[in-house]
């Protein structure tokens, strides 16, 4: 508890980013290979969050009913939500009129609250794509995407979900596993000892009235612990929320295969260097030409033998990057770890702002992360990394919550691809726009990536 009050007290611990990451820095793609399917490869999904955000502007129409142009898009368009066949035959019935302010407030309430109650889903099942023959949910498509690339005879997915959404998950899951003899679906909850007590606007414990100090989760970056519970030699990571129409599937596919063919490759080389290493037949010249060339790791002090094992004996992240297009979330950078320069993805809320070189750089980065991310987390022995040891524990930012209508301080660990990652050897690719497609309003359900390619032409 004493830590943890002295980071409250110490405050949000700033990444100290040097540049912002350019081509000089990305990885290039030279062959793409399939020879990544002879490993055991699994999917992981971060699919804990609540739909209820992304109806958090229907919610407010309810409560205040204000048309905004949020509202008027909505209804504009209602037709052509994936959701309106579910609540197609409501409208009729009740001979509802769209462009009405009360039959507005029915069909909304009908979405979020009383009918569908799309605000109790997680939103791994909310109905976000049409097809002729059905409409699908995130899951849906996340399963079609891993039949694309991942192993036929075995197609592994693993979701972490939220407690209150087990056996609504259970129930969908179930029935597809149905059809599909081929496919793996498991799941896990983000784990109780992750999360991290609260404290008082003074610093001090925030106790309940049961006298026990309230805790909360700790972030996404405590996600590390499924991560590393999996049994995989390479395991995908995407969120929930980011997938596409399956008429636009193919750059997120062909992507997919690209980041792992050139995790194959680096990681083969990796181990070379530490055979050479261990068997006293290393050339350190070459070995410190590959730490800085190819993993992009700039050291401050002279290569040693000792050093050089540490730096390449350690989990292998290769990361899809998009260009910046505004998005709100985190990026990468060339950050100053003390001894070394290296890549590391950082969240908005871990920089200094307030500095005008660090406000500068923030903002003349050409990319985004969109969490695409293919892990290595085999060693040079082929026995997994415990990938707890490769986190950084001083990355973290603190917010302000309320509880029960009392002010609070939150402590979070940044996003599994920030600080639990912090320590791991990273690559970053780009890949195209077309492979981000993030669902965080209903409305982007009516963006390009989440229609019939035909429709959009």
């Amino acid at each position: 508890m004493e830590k943890i009050i002295e980071k409250f007290r110490k405050g949000t611990h700033y990444m100290n980013i040097v540049s912002a990451v350019t081509e000089k820095e990305l990885t290039n793609v030279n062959n793409i290979t399939e020879e990544y399917l002879k490993q055991k490869s699994v999917k992981f999904i971060p699919a804990s969050g609540a739909a209820t955000r992304m109806f958090k502007d229907l919610y407010a129409f309810l409560e205040d009913k204000k048309e905004t142009e949020f509202v008027e898009q909505f209804f504009a368009d209602l037709e052509n939500f994936a959701l309106y066949k579910d609540i197609k035959e409501y409208v009729e019935i009740n001979k509802l009129d769209k462009n009405t302010t009360e039959d507005r407030l029915r069909i909304t309430d009908n979405v979020v609250k009383s009918g569908l109650a799309y605000g109790k889903f997680p939103k791994a099942l909310i109905k976000m794509h049409t097809y002729e023959e059905n409409t699908t949910t995130p899951i849906d498509e996340h399963i079609f995407e891993g039949e694309q690339y991942l192993n036929q005879d075995a197609i592994n997915l693993h979701f972490t979900i939220a407690n209150e959404h087990e056996e609504m998950f259970n129930q969908y899951v179930n029935q597809t596993l149905q059809e599909k003899d081929n496919l793996n679906i498991t799941y896990s909850f983000q784990k109780e000892e992750t999360n991290i007590p609260a404290v008082d606007m003074n610093n001090q414990p925030f106790y309940l009235e049961s006298g026990e100090v309230f805790h909360r989760p700790g972030g996404h970056g405590a996600l590390i612990e499924n991560l590393n519970d999996l049994d995989a030699d390479i395991v995908f990571i995407k969120n929930v929320d980011n997938v596409c129409h399956k008429s636009q599937v193919e750059d997120t596919i062909e992507s997919k295969k690209e980041l792992a063919s050139v995790g194959l490759e680096v990681q083969a080389q990796i181990k070379e260097y530490i055979a050479d290493i261990l068997s006293d037949e290393y050339n350190l010249e070459d070995i410190a030409l590959f730490i800085k060339e190819v993993l992009n790791i700039t050291l401050k002090k002279e290569l040693t033998k000792d050093k050089a094992l540490s730096l390449l004996n350690r989990p292998l992240r290769v990361c899809g990057m998009v260009k910046n297009n505004g998005e709100a979330g985190g990026g990468p950078f060339v950050v100053d770890n003390g001894d070394y320069l290296d890549l590391q993805i950082c969240e908005e809320a871990e920089i200094n702002l307030k500095d005008k070189e660090k406000y500068e750089v923030f903002h003349s980065s050409k990319y985004f992360n969109p969490v695409d991310i293919v892990c290595f987390v085999k060693d040079y022995k082929d026995e997994k990394f415990d990938l707890r040891n490769y986190t950084n524990e001083d990355r973290y930012f603190i917010s302000e919550k309320t509880y029960q209508g009392k002010e609070l301080k939150a402590l979070e660990h940044p996003g599994l691809w920030n600080g639990a990652m912090h320590n791991w050897n990273t690559l970053f690719v780009e890949v195209p726009l077309t492979t981000f497609n993030p669902v965080k309003t209903v409305n982007d359900l009516l963006r390009e990536g989440h229609r019939d390619a035909l429709s959009v032409r």
